[in-house]
């Protein structure tokens, strides 16, 4: 017998596209479980879901705390052994990409599926190591529920250090325009939310690495930052330095 699966959304400000991510969880029928955390948006995103009060689980978090603290939210309230944990910003997913996340660790081949989001147009996703895309077992993810409180947007790179030594594998899902929707599109102050971001992701990978990985990739993963979130890399740099003094 297949164990079930509680799928985990995090939502902050997803009034665009929260509905259409649980509508195509709703028709996966691998899915037992759907819980959105509502991570204190200010936007319209609790009145989108209340269509779907009868189907789902809806964590209602009145102050945002963040994505690692909404996320461990879930995995506390989910019933079933496997988790799934997708972004509430998804765009034309189907049911097969699902499946291609959840295959894996279903048959008990892999302990942690990563999804790196790519299109026709970019077959390679680089930024896979920070992708929200994961299917893996509850059991592993309750002894880090504390740090997961804390990590904020480092949750994914806490989630790869732990997960280093275990089986891990990254599964390339194929769209034909972005799957994502930019922040750009969805927030008016987008630039201080990616650097948010950056600030956070950065500070939880210096903390968690030792200081020869610090000194070898801390120009290295600030000059990614800066392409990423398309700011030169010496305003990334010096927003960066003094969020972390």
């Amino acid at each position: 017998m297949k164990p079930k699966i509680s799928c985990i959304i995090p939502a902050y400000n997803e009034e665009k596209t929260i509905a259409g991510v649980v509508k195509f969880c709703l028709k996966t029928k691998e899915i037992n479980e759907i819980i959105v955390v509502n991570d204190g948006s200010e936007d319209k995103t609790v009145a989108k879901l209340s269509p779907f009060a009868k189907k789902i689980i809806i964590i209602d978090l009145k102050r945002n705390k963040g994505k690692g603290y909404a996320v461990a939210q879930g995995v506390k309230k989910a019933k079933y052994p496997l988790i799934l944990m997708l972004d509430a910003d998804l765009l034309d997913w189907e049911p097969y990409h699902i499946r291609s996340l959840i295959k894996p660790v279903i048959e008990e081949k892999i302990d942690m599926t990563i999804g790196a989001l790519t299109t026709m147009a970019a077959p390679y996703n680089v930024w896979w190591p920070l992708s929200g895309q994961r299917c893996l077992w509850k059991k592993d993810l309750l002894p880090l529920i504390d740090e997961m409180e804390k990590a904020n947007y480092g949750l994914e790179i806490l989630l790869d250090e732990t997960f280093k030594k275990k089986r891990m594998i990254v599964v390339p899902l194929v769209f034909k325009n972005n799957p994502h929707l930019g922040k750009e599109k969805k927030q008016k102050d987008w630039m201080v939310s990616y650097l948010k971001e950056a600030v956070e992701v950065f500070q939880k990978t210096m903390s968690i690495r030792g200081a020869g990985y610090q000194k070898r990739m801390k120009n290295k993963l600030l000059k990614r930052f800066a392409s990423y979130f398309k700011v030169s890399y010496r305003r990334l740099k010096n927003y960066l330095l003094e969020e972390i003094e």
